[in-house]
């Protein structure tokens, strides 16, 4: 995988990786705290030699350097077990009692560690006394001269941090350690996922290198007033195929789950195409309001159910003047994409476009649009005058207060429209509208529901 692929199922996945990464977090939160505290302390004992011997510096470096290994012995450990009254053997003490000898110094560095930090301190004061004790009996001679003298200048304090664990370290090692497996856990998943996420999935299911696929932009290109809304684009496409004449075309979401996000395409295209002047209506299941169409719209967008009948998409290539398919990203698998190429395939039908719609549906722009489907019908002078055996005229409501009854007219196609005075709907007649079957033509079509 290349560089970016790997930012693309990064993206993708993100929920995975800083899933991951916050559990190996807390992970480590809960490491912090279940470890036990271990505090150090350290005494400093300082050697020096007698006066008589000569070229005493390097006499006490010399022997320096062989101390340590008494600090550790049978005879500073096990006095320093009777004195503090530790509950623990010489062997179990010398695992936490360490000395050393600096390079080049005549000093002999004592550390305890314990979970207690007292109790560290006092460990480490008690074997550098008893480490100055035994290492004094052992170089005095018979003769009495003593030659050299251990001092505890620098006695143990009680510390204030643990040493271990290290909160920073253990905190960064679950950081890293959770971000290379949420890493390749997306991955996985990556590889493991059939659903359709982008423009290259779209064209590698459909098998057509040249298919229109209107993706969601990003970055800078998503501020753009020419490309960066899907709606915009395809908008474009549809009032260059309309032209001058009226324009039929079906909207098909390949997952049935999925149809919300075909009707908020329409809805949104929908809005861009009034804004050009283009007369448009929405219609099609689940629709609010979409049960009325008005035949006259010169733009008519129908959503369409992919458990259609076979014989309402050969409707759809025979009278309808293309299909625009609504993918919505990662929520449509390829299986599902696959069948929908065999059933358009089957009646000739080529998509006029494909667009990815982030999420359940498409984000709108700006300003809230009107109902798509509820739209102000022409006025009654219109509709009577468009019906060529219409001769009805309108009359008028009786002045208030004038005594009048109620006044009946005839109108054609039997309809009979009564006048009440003071009704405020006395002059609107009542006949009927034209109400195109927003069902499949094949017959409806049981939804299943998510």
């Amino acid at each position: 995988m290349e560089l970016t692929e790997y930012v693309a199922v990064l993206r993708r996945h993100w929920r995975i990786w800083i899933g991951c990464t916050v559990v190996s977090v807390l992970a480590a939160l809960l490491v912090l705290q279940v470890t036990p505290r271990t505090y150090e302390a350290t005494a400093r004992v300082f050697v020096s030699a007698s006066p008589s011997i000569s070229n005493s510096a390097q006499y006490v470096n010399q022997r320096a350097k062989s101390y340590p290994a008494v600090a550790a012995s049978q005879a500073v450990l096990g006095p320093v077990i009777e004195r503090l009254g530790l509950d623990e053997t010489v062997t179990e003490l010398r695992g936490r009692v360490s000395a050393e000898n600096p390079p080049d110094t005549s000093q002999v560095q004592v550390t305890t560690s314990s979970g207690d930090p007292e109790e560290a301190a006092a460990i480490a004061n008690a074997v550098a006394e008893q480490l100055a004790d035994v290492v004094e009996e052992l170089e005095t001679p018979q003769s009495g001269n003593r030659p050299v003298t251990l001092t505890v200048n620098d006695p143990a304090t009680v510390p204030v941090r643990p040493v271990s664990p290290v909160a920073l370290f253990v905190l960064a090692l679950g950081l890293v350690a959770g971000l290379f497996v949420g890493l390749a856990a997306a991955i996985v998943r990556s590889r493991l996922d059939t659903s359709v996420h982008s423009e290259d999935d779209v064209r590698r299911v459909w098998g057509e290198q040249d298919l229109d696929v209107l993706a969601p932009r990003r970055g800078r290109a998503r501020r753009s007033a020419l490309t960066g809304r899907a709606a915009t684009a395809l908008a474009r496409r549809l009032e260059l195929i309309a032209g001058d004449r009226s324009l039929r075309v079906a909207l098909l979401c390949p997952s049935p789950d999925e149809l919300r996000a075909a009707r908020a395409l329409a809805e949104d295209v929908a809005v861009e195409l009034r804004g050009r002047e283009l007369p448009t209506t929405v219609t099609g299941p689940g629709v609010a309001g979409g049960s009325v169409a008005d035949e006259r719209q010169l733009i008519r967008l129908e959503v369409a159910d992919p458990l259609a009948p076979l014989r309402f998409w050969r409707e759809v290539a025979a009278r309808y003047d293309g299909v625009v398919l609504v993918v919505p990203v990662g929520r449509v698998d390829e299986a599902e994409l696959l069948e929908v190429r065999r059933i358009l395939r089957d009646v000739h039908l080529r998509p006029l476009a494909v667009v990815l719609a982030r999420g359940r549906g498409v984000q709108r722009a700006g300003r809230k649009p009107p109902s798509p489907t509820v739209l102000p019908g022409p006025p009654a002078e219109l509709r009577t005058a468009s019906d060529p055996a219409a001769t009805a005229r309108r009359v008028p409501p009786p002045a208030p207060g004038s005594g009048a009854g109620a006044v009946t007219a005839t109108v054609p196609a039997a309809t009979t429209v009564t006048l009440s005075p003071g009704s405020p709907d006395a002059t609107a007649p009542t006949g009927n509208h034209d109400v195109p079957d927003t069902e499949h033509k094949g017959g409806a079509v049981p939804r299943r529901g998510r």
